[in-house]
């Protein structure tokens, strides 16, 4: 059966540490050792630069996209009755899971922030613009991208039940969504007690290197 490989090779496209090989490449930083201490682009923009931390954003959205967009399709052609929407959401999943959950790095990854929303891209970009748009206005009346995150998780189930997803996505997005949050326990626990720091994303400068341990997200 196709589909077992193609979700190992999701988990496994999902797994390709990019904000790690960001640090080591642009700045000759683990970034795990500073800032935060997590892989996504926000520490990655914290600790190295903003253009190295965009960079990571493109490449983990590619890893939720390519996954729906592209493999769902021979998961559906391998025989009938198994219906593409079912591939894709099941796809996108592993990929997602291969980011939270890195085989490469302990089982410790990101937060799966930018990798769901290549995932939602490849579903339906209605929903994933909309998504978008709801982690944009969290960030920019918060400053925090973790707040915008989470705004983010707990909002994508509902517009895919408002634009008539099918039922099966929605309970991915749900699913997704509670990882999401889940992986944001110490911003939660930051923000509960006032030391979340704010967005590295709203500064001027592009570079501004920022080599301190439990710093945002």
């Amino acid at each position: 059966m196709i589909l077992l490989p193609l979700l190992c090779a999701s988990y496994l496209l999902g797994a390709i540490p990019t904000g790690l090989l960001a640090g080591r490449l642009f700045g000759g930083v683990d970034v795990r050792e500073v800032g935060s201490g997590n892989v996504g682009a926000t520490n990655v923009a914290r600790v190295v630069g903003k253009l190295p931390g965009l960079l990571v954003l493109l490449v983990d959205l590619g890893k939720g996209w390519l996954p729906v967009a592209l493999l769902a399709s021979f998961a559906a052609s391998a025989g009938p009755g198994f219906p593409l929407a079912s591939a894709k959401i099941l796809l996108g999943m592993a990929a997602i899971a291969g980011h939270i959950w890195n085989p490469f790095l302990g089982l410790k990854g990101g937060r799966g922030v930018a990798t769901s929303l290549g995932v939602l891209l490849g579903l339906d970009p209605r929903v994933a613009l909309a998504t978008f748009l709801v982690w944009l206005a969290a960030a920019w009346l918060t400053r925090y991208v973790s707040v915008a995150s989470i705004a983010g998780a707990l909002f994508a189930p509902f517009i895919m039940a408002f634009v008539g997803s099918p039922t099966l996505w929605v309970l991915g997005g749900i699913a997704i969504g509670i990882a999401v949050i889940a992986r944001h326990r110490p911003n939660i626990l930051r923000l509960l007690h006032g030391e979340e720091h704010r967005s590295a994303w709203f500064r001027l400068r592009w570079r501004k290197p920022e080599h301190r341990l439990g710093s945002g997200r």
